[in-house]
Formats: C-alpha cells, sequence, structure tokens
C-alpha cells in the first residue's frame, strides 16, 4: 500500500476534504446537516449595526443558521418548541471578524511541531478553537507556506472541527527571496515558496495558489516593519508589472489581493494596481488616503503586533538588513498611531492583529482597544472589527451586522463593548451559523499577551 503524504495523513486526522490533488488521498466527510429546530436568542440589548447605539431588548429566530426574524421585545414563545437562549442580561451583537492572522505559525512551538505538517495541523485546529470561544466567528489567514490552514479550513467547513470560518491566502507571494517568499528552513516544514521574478512568473505563483485552493492572494510588495525594506522611504521588493501581473491574474479568478507594504512608495504601487486590502500601511501619505477612496480599498493596520515588538525591543533589533532599538521604537510608534491618522483621514478602516498561536485568543479584542488609543472612537473600532471587516473581505451581505438573512454570527457580552472594550474580552456567548460554540463561560482567563515572536 502506498503511504500518504504528511499533510494528507493530517488531513485524514482532521477528517477533511481538502482542495486540489490531495482529495483523492483523504477521508471525505460530509457537511452536517442544519439543525432541524430553530433558535430563539432573546437578547437584553441589540447592536444590530456595529458603530451605531445599542438597541433595546429584541428577539431574534434562527434557522438553518440564518437569520430568520429580528423582532423588538422578548418573546420566548415567537417559535414554538424551539431551543430558548436566554440572554436577556446581555449585549448581543455581530462575532468578531480578524482580518489578518497567521493561525499555523508558532515561534513558541517545539522543534518536532515546527516540521511536522500533521502536529502542526492538530495545533492549529486546536487554536482555531479557542479563537472561536473568544469570539472570533471568521478569520482570514494572510500567509501559510505550509499549506496546513488549508487543511484546518476544510475541517472546519465540513463540520469535523469547531473553529472560525477561515478564508486562507496559503503561500505569500513575492520576489525571490522577499518577506515571506524565502526558502523553507532546515527546521521547517518543506515547501516550495512563492517566489516569483516577472510577469509571467507572478502570474503563474498566483495561479499555482489558486490551484491549491487559495481564497485571497497575499502579495508583499515591501520588507518587514523590522527591516530595512520597511522604512518609508524605503523602494518596493517588486517592480510595478509583477504587481499589476499578480493582480490581474487573481483578479481574473475573482480572487481579491491583500498586500504587504510598510513604506510609502509599495503601498502606493499596490494601490494603484487594484489590490483591496493594504495590511500594515505604516507610512501612508497624502497620496495614499486619495489612493484608498479611489480605489475602494481598506487599510488593515496591525497595531498589536507593533504593541508586542515595542514590548521587547531587544529582542527584535538588530540582525542581517534590521533596524536598531531607536530606529525600531519610531517603527512601532508609527504603527500604532496608524489607525487613527487612517481614521482621522477617511481612510476605510478594518482591523487585524497579525496575530497567531504565539498570543492569546483575545489579540482581536486587544487591537480594538488600541485603536481607540490611537484616536479611533470605541463604537467604530468595534464596527472595524465586525461589519468593516466583512465589507473588506466581501462579506458584507453575509455577516457582520444583524439582519434577517444573515449568517446567525453571534456574540453576547456582559456590557455595552462600544461603551467599554473590555467587555470583548470575555465572551457570554458564540454562536456561529446558528450554531453555539460555547454559552456562559466562553473566553480564557487570560487576556495578556504571552511570548512570541510575530512575523511583521
Amino acid at each position: 500500500m502506498k503511504a500518504l503524504p504528511p499533510l494528507a495523513i493530517a488531513a485524514a486526522l482532521l477528517g477533511l476534504q481538502p482542495s486540489g490533488a490531495a482529495r483523492a488521498n483523504t477521508v471525505v466527510i460530509a457537511p452536517p446537516a442544519p439543525a432541524a429546530e430553530a433558535s430563539v436568542v432573546l437578547a437584553g440589548h441589540l447592536i444590530a449595526e456595529p458603530g451605531e447605539p445599542a438597541l433595546g431588548a429584541h428577539t431574534l429566530v434562527i434557522r438553518e443558521g440564518r437569520l430568520a426574524r429580528v423582532q423588538p421585545g422578548l418573546d420566548a414563545n415567537i417559535e414554538p418548541g424551539a431551543r430558548v437562549i436566554d440572554l436577556s442580561d446581555a449585549y448581543v451583537l455581530p462575532g468578531l471578524i480578524d482580518a489578518h492572522m497567521h493561525l499555523a505559525i508558532d515561534s513558541d512551538v517545539d522543534p518536532v511541531t515546527l516540521a511536522s505538517p500533521a502536529r502542526t495541523a492538530l495545533a492549529t485546529a486546536a487554536y482555531a478553537q479557542r479563537l472561536l470561544r473568544a469570539g472570533v466567528t471568521t478569520v482570514r489567514d494572510v500567509g501559510d507556506n505550509s499549506g496546513v490552514t488549508y487543511a484546518v479550513r476544510d475541517a472546519i467547513d465540513s463540520g469535523a472541527l469547531q473553529g472560525p470560518r477561515i478564508l486562507a491566502a496559503g503561500r505569500i507571494i513575492s520576489r525571490s527571496g522577499g518577506h515571506g517568499a524565502k526558502r523553507a528552513s532546515a527546521a521547517e516544514i518543506a515547501y516550495a515558496p512563492a517566489a516569483c521574478d516577472g510577469v509571467e512568473s507572478c502570474r503563474r505563483a498566483v495561479r499555482e495558489n489558486i490551484e491549491a485552493g487559495a481564497d485571497w492572494i497575499k502579495l508583499t510588495v515591501s520588507g518587514s516593519g523590522r527591516e530595512a525594506g520597511g522604512q518609508p522611504q524605503a523602494a518596493p521588493n517588486m517592480f510595478e508589472d509583477e504587481v499589476l501581473a499578480a493582480v490581474a491574474a487573481a483578479r481574473q479568478a475573482g480572487r481579491p489581493v491583500a498586500a504587504h507594504a510598510h513604506s510609502t512608495a509599495a503601498i502606493n504601487l499596490a494601490l494603484r494596481s487594484g489590490v483591496r486590502t493594504i495590511e500594515h500601511g505604516t507610512y501612508f501619505d497624502e497620496e495614499s488616503v486619495a489612493l484608498f477612496k479611489q480605489q475602494r480599498a481598506y487599510l488593515v493596520p496591525t497595531a498589536f503586533v507593533a504593541n508586542y515588538v515595542a514590548s521587547k525591543l531587544s529582542m527584535f533589533a538588530g540582525g542581517r538588513d534590521g533596524r536598531g532599538s531607536d530606529d525600531l521604537r519610531s517603527w512601532t510608534e508609527a504603527a500604532k498611531a496608524g489607525p487613527g491618522r487612517a481614521w482621522r483621514a477617511g481612510v476605510p478602516l478594518a482591523l487585524g492583529t497579525d496575530g497567531g498561536p504565539s498570543f492569546e485568543p483575545t489579540a482581536t479584542a486587544q487591537e480594538i482597544g488600541l485603536y481607540v488609543q490611537s484616536g479611533v472612537p470605541l463604537a467604530q473600532a468595534v464596527r472595524a472589527a465586525t461589519a468593516g471587516n466583512a465589507d473588506a473581505l466581501g462579506l458584507g451581505a453575509e455577516t457582520g451586522r444583524v439582519r434577517v438573512g444573515y449568517r446567525a454570527d453571534l456574540i453576547a457580552v456582559a456590557g455595552d463593548p462600544q461603551g467599554d472594550a473590555a467587555h470583548l474580552q470575555r465572551m457570554r456567548m458564540v454562536m456561529k451559523q446558528g450554531r453555539l460554540a460555547c454559552l456562559r463561560d466562553c473566553t480564557e482567563a487570560s487576556a495578556g499577551s504571552p511570548a512570541g515572536q510575530p512575523s511583521k
């Protein structure tokens, strides 16, 4: 009998149907049938449209994973025989969305797991479950060269695992040796980097990712914020024709593009090329603001990871092509100020953490607090993490708001999160597409950030 490759073994353990050629080697599990009975949520306060004030008591009727009725007042008998979830003492709002995560990248993991697709897949699945219990119902994963995130995504979609809805970008595309597109080290899971040089090469990298199952395409058009290639005046690390070719190939296949860009020139090149989101976007200028509005693109600042780097400057400073402590501190300060600067300029704001298993699953809620510290009104920060992210990710007609016909992606917290962001660090209830993930004591006690080494 022919031995299965390691990722196929992980897929079988997870019970999924992955994309592409690997399907023949894996266990196939059909998606679970929708719940036969309806659910009724009695919400003491409802934030139906994040960014706007909370409404009074409402009754929500959920059938087949979607909101069938949103009615003022509390009525436990509105749907005879339905399961009633009494949250009359809580605030109910759409589930949180994180638009920038790396679910399979754990810098604190042991060497055996780091090099094992099966063990990495299982660890990623465990973290995904923790994320969901922390109220994160949708995640965009913007870079996993190993392909493990595809496996976890498909297992969640099939119902074999519990976790947030995942939009996966797969391998990071950049020039040869560019940020995220370097060769695998001996200690990592083996992979062929999505490095591209020239128009044909960049088209091919995009198409290979799409064949592998990518929902999004991720380009890195500048270096990391910790590198010289991420400084304000740094030139892009891809040529214009390469970026244009990658975006065109993605558009042809109906895939939006996220562009990692710190330097001003990289941000503006990516925006002119038609990307949907700019990741980090630290050094945007007036031209960038005009391009964001013209292209209807979104900025995804990642203040959480900048805040973490700022707390450990000596760990991250220096190294080959690195930045000294003072220079690095300047980047973290600029990055943490980014959300407020963008909001004041009228740039469409999404929200992402650049987080992953190295951090607590409450990072998304913590990012909201960092937005507020930078000058974003709290209600607008909550909106960025819900309706704003849904719009940025092309899901605005499905989730991010509480409306009839929308997916029943709901969370409940003890107090008004648009009055105190701390409420979002402890869930009372989490529901994803009509299925309860947890009720009452959902979130882990610790909300702090453990040691970890982010990638940006």
